[in-house]
């Protein structure tokens, strides 16, 4: 018995598919698993027994009790907000709420200086001004980190499109994908299924792609030019989309400095144009009526 992470990403590779599957869907679910027997747990996954058996044996445990016990240990550490914060979630108060919040944010953002490298940032800056398009898939959760990355990228000149469909939707999108263009990714815990074919046409393609992770998914890791992981917070109680977030303002923050002569006659342009059609001076005209108005009275 000892870290359930470490064993699965020791021995990810040496998994079949069916087993990488599968830890991946236990990981991601883990808190429903912890008290189950290998016949409950097996019925909810529908395989069958002896193939958790197999599982936890490849994984370096005698049997699935060993598996089980190390998803239990793994569950306290997690969810305790005091192996984290120096508090548990049972402490919390109305009034230092927000404060544990930011803590929290805090905490998770300098953790992610450890793993997230500058040089990471900005070879996924080059890697988006030389495609010729940039297709940024995320569902979910994710979905608005994926359409805020777009509306930046946007604004500074790019050709983008944020995918936030799930399952054979996103191929409507992605059938446009070429070895010109970038692929981003953003996907947490356990990699979809939509996302992992996403990431093998772009393979097939050889389309650059950038996943934005905390996953444990190494066949991933295989197939793609950049990965980006980092913690967002506390496994099944709280996760932050601040981590992330803060790396896409990096990769956008890069790819203006980089590319500022390009960026900011862009940005210019886009300002010229609400003066052109009268946006610049809405908030001044409404300020001009309500003064108007209190001169009558």
């Amino acid at each position: 018995m000892g870290n359930l992470r470490g064993s699965v990403e020791s021995q990810f590779s040496q998994l079949t598919r069916v087993q990488k599957n599968l830890i991946q869907t236990i990981l991601s679910d883990y808190e429903e698993y912890i008290f189950l027997s290998v016949d409950e747990a097996a019925k909810i996954l529908d395989v069958h027994k002896s193939t958790l058996v197999r599982l936890a044996q490849s994984l370096g445990y005698a049997g699935y009790t060993d598996l089980r016990s190390d998803l239990q240990d793994l569950y306290r550490q997690e969810i305790t907000p005091g192996e984290k914060l120096g508090k548990t979630l049972s402490e919390v108060q109305t009034d230092n709420l927000y404060q544990q919040v930011v803590e929290t944010e805090t905490l998770f953002l300098k953790e992610s200086l450890k793993t997230i490298r500058v040089e990471d940032i900005h070879a996924a800056a080059q890697l988006i001004i030389a495609a010729r398009r940039t297709f940024i898939c995320g569902r979910g959760p994710q979905g608005p980190l994926a359409k805020l990355f777009e509306f930046r990228l946007r604004r500074f000149g790019f050709d983008v499109q944020a995918i936030t469909d799930e399952g054979r939707a996103i191929l409507e999108q992605l059938q446009l994908l070429t070895k010109d263009d970038a692929l981003i990714v953003f996907s947490f815990i356990a990699v979809p299924q939509e996302h992992r074919n996403a990431i093998s046409l772009a393979r097939e393609l050889d389309c650059p792609t950038i996943l934005i992770t905390d996953s444990v998914a190494k066949e991933m890791v295989d197939h793609v030019a950049i990965t980006l992981a980092a913690r967002r917070g506390p496994a099944t109680i709280y996760h932050t989309n601040m981590v992330p977030l803060g790396i896409v303002n990096a990769i956008v923050l890069n790819i203006a400095k980089l590319k500022s002569a390009d960026v900011i006659p862009t940005l210019n342009r886009l300002q010229d144009l609400r003066r052109r059609f009268g946006y610049e001076y809405a908030l001044v005209h409404h300020e001009h009526e309500d003064n108007k108005l209190g001169e009558d009275s």
